[in-house]
């Protein structure tokens, strides 16, 4: 189950639960969006005071005869 991400006009909670301050040119920047990485490996993006997950770390190494070897 996907944890909801927690988010203010300042910054947001990873679902790691690391506090993440937007930088300063987030606001200079609202209307673009800004890749954002959590100390974690979790990737977001950041648009117009929304945050997205876009990518998590993987917990498991993958089989190789997944990849067709």
């Amino acid at each position: 189950m996907m944890s909801k991400l927690k988010s203010d006009a300042n910054g947001f909670t990873c679902e790691c639960g690391i506090r993440n301050n937007f930088p300063a040119y987030a606001q200079d920047h609202w209307d673009v969006k800004l890749l954002y990485n959590c100390s974690c490996e979790r990737q977001y993006v950041l648009y117009r005071g929304k945050v997205t997950i876009i990518a998590r770390p993987f917990d498991e190494v993958m089989d190789s005869e997944a990849f067709g070897d």
